[in-house]
């Protein structure tokens, strides 16, 4: 039971970092102000996922401290994750309030226990003792137990026990209850965003330029960070340029085609979500826009390039993507122009690639011109 959790907390975890963090459409559904800004949210994930080892399973071999110790680490834990889970219902604005959840017993009992216990051992109302709690060392396996005081029995003693196993049945039907709650609510913002992809790619072709990059900045921004020269303000000059040289108009159509497949990535990825049973959704955090192949027809004369079946250039490429000085470039370049010394289309965007290598639209939109040619897509 507890990987189902696990997997509803990972679902979470994965729609945060693949749909909400950087995506105006879907952020402006949730809380997503200055404070779920900062890496906050991921941090409550992250505590969430190893505060999980504490709550289940139980240990059998604790004695003594150690059960001590475990006790207070157990329920603490319990009441972290309580505290995390009002704080998802706030965020992805889930209509469940904290007098929701102090009505559920699979909520507000542990936490009573928790806060009678650990939280305030001796609890006091203005000077006025209210009780006193006392860890008891006679408990059983399985078993918490401790001795009471309290002001409503008339400070008479008593001994409280709770099992083990069923605080943590009630954490669970917690747990499983309001990670639901909250997927419901994500599920329904997921569906309209995705609609929303439908609705438009039916006409992207037929936008002009600015009103497809607004559609990109709105709904799907990580591709602003996806490739060299991708920036917002970049692209619209590289478009402007596209009849003058055919390195622009190839740019521009890379941006495109990049699009095409992350459209396409985000509605496999919302399937493979919500839609299909049995999905490794960790296999996810490895998900990037995939390299592709562009065949374009070039209105230019070129000459075909004379590259042996087996040979690729990789390395060269990517050296010459990431090292912007004279001196690699020298020699990264000089090898493709020792390969390719009678192309003249790979010549010349290394030329073009060395004057202008400190300007990212003209080095870039050359390089990936050069890539075409090489078939390094």
């Amino acid at each position: 039971m507890k990987v189902t959790v696990k997997d509803k907390l990972e679902r979470i975890s994965d729609i945060w970092k693949y749909f909400i963090w950087d995506n105006k459409f879907c952020s402006s559904k949730i809380k997503f102000n200055d404070n779920i800004k900062t890496n906050y949210f991921g941090d409550v994930l992250a505590y969430f996922q190893d505060t999980l080892a504490i709550v289940f399973p139980y240990n059998k071999e604790n004695k003594g401290t150690d059960k001590f110790t475990y006790t207070i680490s157990f329920l603490q834990a319990i009441y972290i994750q309580q505290n995390f889970i009002q704080e998802m219902l706030e965020i992805f604005m889930v209509s469940i309030d904290k007098k929701s959840l102090d009505k559920d017993p699979t909520y507000y009992i542990n936490r009573e226990l928790r806060n009678e216990l650990i939280g305030h051992p001796i609890s006091k109302r203005k000077g006025a003792l209210i009780s006193s709690t006392l860890f008891s060392y006679k408990a059983r396996e399985g078993e918490i137990q401790y001795l009471r005081y309290h002001k409503d029995n008339n400070f008479k003693f008593e001994c409280k026990t709770f099992i083990i196993s069923e605080i943590q049945e009630h954490h669970l039907e917690f747990l499983d209850k309001y990670f639901d709650s909250v997927l419901c609510k994500l599920k329904f913002i997921l569906e309209e965003y995705i609609l929303e992809l439908d609705k438009y790619e039916i006409d992207i072709s037929h936008q002009n330029f600015n009103s497809v990059l607004e559609f990109v900045d709105h709904n799907c921004g990580a591709i602003f960070q996806s490739d060299f020269a991708y920036e917002k303000d970049s692209l619209v000059k590289i478009y402007e340029r596209k009849n003058k040289h055919f390195r622009y108009q190839n740019f521009i159509n890379k941006f495109y085609l990049n699009l095409q497949v992350f459209l396409s990535d985000k509605r496999e990825l919302f399937r493979s979500l919500f839609e299909e049973k049995g999905t490794e959704l960790t296999s996810m955090k490895k998900f990037q826009l995939p390299k592709i192949k562009i065949v374009v027809i070039n209105p230019e004369d070129r000459q075909e390039v004379n590259i042996l079946t087996n040979e690729n250039y990789h390395y060269e490429i990517g050296k010459l993507a990431t090292s912007r000085n004279l001196q690699d470039f020298d020699f990264f370049g000089g090898i493709l122009k020792a390969k390719f010394s009678n192309n003249k289309l790979i010549l010349g965007e290394l030329e073009h690639m060395k004057q202008n290598i400190t300007n990212d639209i003209e080095y870039y939109t050359s390089l990936r011109y050069i890539c075409l040619e090489l078939k390094e897509e």
